[in-house]
């Protein structure tokens, strides 16, 4: 009789690099974003003069601190996922599906 060590389910080098993309286009995406609101709130005083566009601010406000959130966790995640600590891993995992946002 022969011991199995059992199937590796995933490789540890693809998921990190799988995690490090998904952070990079979060990050992105909301660059992208808060420009072109901010970009909208520009043109939006230059053709009304003195129309209050506070909301766009406040929007954009509200989409960066959501993001840095998931950005957080997300890089302790995998710092920790990287090196292994399955302690620091399960928390921070767990966290991040409190602040996602599906897109």
């Amino acid at each position: 009789m022969e011991a199995s060590t059992g199937a590796i389910l995933y490789n540890i080098n693809i998921e990190l690099a799988y995690l490090c993309v998904q952070v990079g286009h979060t990050v992105l995406y909301t660059i992208l974003v808060a420009y072109r609101l901010l970009a909208m709130r520009s043109r939006l005083n230059q053709v009304m003069g003195g129309h209050n566009s506070g909301p766009y601010g406040t929007i954009v406000l509200m989409i960066v601190e959501s993001a840095m959130v998931f950005t957080i966790f997300a890089l302790i995640f995998i710092f920790s996922f990287g090196f292994k600590d399955n302690g620091i891993t399960t928390i921070s995992f767990l966290c991040i599906g409190k602040v996602q946002v599906s897109t």
